[in-house]
Parts: structure tokens; sequence; C-alpha cells
């Protein structure tokens, strides 16, 4: 079983005066039905830069859920936890998958650029590319330009990139959550499949 880490978002709780990694439960199912095993990691740079060098993990997805500073997020701890992530990723040729913010992630580590955009919030859309489907959206920002290093898999009717991959290298990244369909896609489990199982770029 491959073992996988998994970036967490960060959530306030105020009653209690903490602040908290939280992660879907559903990774943990959806990762199992790829024959891997979820290791969440924390939102502490040098606590996951020290995991990177002492477990060693087959694979690493980038999980959505707050905005990054650049969209006016407060998670700077969580925007420096997915670009370690991601140098570790491109150092080691380790597989990388993006969901939402993961994406966002990927695209900004890049050199790419977010706006603001409508219509992309508990929705289900088309998309339309090499990957042609119907998919749920949860997001407020997204690109309709990418930097050359990365390839457009899918586009919503509006332009806005909905699935990329990094040319020559195992990462890819979705704008949807394959988490919150019941029952897992199948088209989805294929996708991650040929990230984490292959290691091949898409």
């Amino acid at each position: 079983m491959k073992l996988i880490f998994v970036t967490q978002r960060i959530d306030e709780a105020v009653s209690y005066a903490e602040r908290r990694d939280a992660l879907d439960q559903r990774w943990a199912v959806l990762l199992e039905k790829l024959g891997c095993a979820a290791l969440p990691v924390p939102n502490h740079p040098k606590t996951a830069a020290a995991l990177l060098e002492r477990v060693r993990p087959d694979g690493i997805l980038l999980t959505g859920g707050n905005d990054p500073a650049s969209c006016g997020g407060n998670a700077p701890e969580r925007d420096e936890t997915d670009a370690r992530l991601i140098e570790y990723s491109l150092d080691r040729s380790v597989p990388l998958f993006g969901v939402c913010r993961g994406m966002q992630s990927i695209l900004l580590y890049f050199g790419g650029a977010l706006e603001r955009i409508s219509g992309h919030v508990a929705v289900c859309h088309d998309v339309s590319g090499a990957i042609s489907r119907t998919v749920n959206s949860y997001h407020n920002w997204g690109a309709r330009q990418t930097p050359s290093k990365l390839e457009v898999l899918a586009r919503a009717a509006d332009g806005v990139v909905e699935a990329i991959s990094v040319k020559g290298r195992p990462i890819a990244g979705i704008m949807w959550h394959p988490e919150r369909v019941s029952p897992f896609a199948q088209d989805d489990i294929r996708l991650m499949k040929a990230v984490f199982e292959q290691g091949d770029s898409l």
C-alpha cells in the first residue's frame, strides 16, 4: 500500500481559542480505493520538512480549503507547507496531486495568477478538453491563463481552467472535489491512479 502525505485545511475553533488542522475523513476512504494510505501532514513547515526526510512518501495530495494569501487568505503556514511539498515533489520526482486549493497552489508555485470568479460555488458544471465530464465546483478563485510549464487538461465553459498537469512531471491538479462525490467517480479514481500508481505525467 502506497503512503500518501495529505495536507489539511486550517479551521478556527473560536469557542475553544484553537487554530486547528482538519481533514475530511472521506479522503482516507478515497485513497484506500486507490490502494493508498493517507498520512495527514500538519501545517507546520519545519515538521513537514522533517517528515519528508524521515518517512519518504510515495505521493503527496494537496487538498482543498483556505484561500491562498494572494487571494486574501489567512493561512500563511499552509501556503508555506504547500510550497515545501511541491518543491519536494519536483526535487525527488514524487507524484503529487492537487485538489481545488491544491491545484491553485501548483498554479501559483509556477508563477500563475488567480482572479475572482463567479458561478463556481456549490454547483455542478461541464468541463471540456482532455477531460470532458460534469464536475462539482466549490471555488471563488480561478485562472484563465497558465504558465508555460503547465498543460491545461480541462476548462469550464467560461474559460476557467479546471484541470492541469505539469509537463514532464507526475504532477496534476483539478478544481473539483472527488472526495465529495458519492459513490466516488471511477473517472476520478483513474485520474488519481495515473499520478500515484504510474507516476507518469498526464
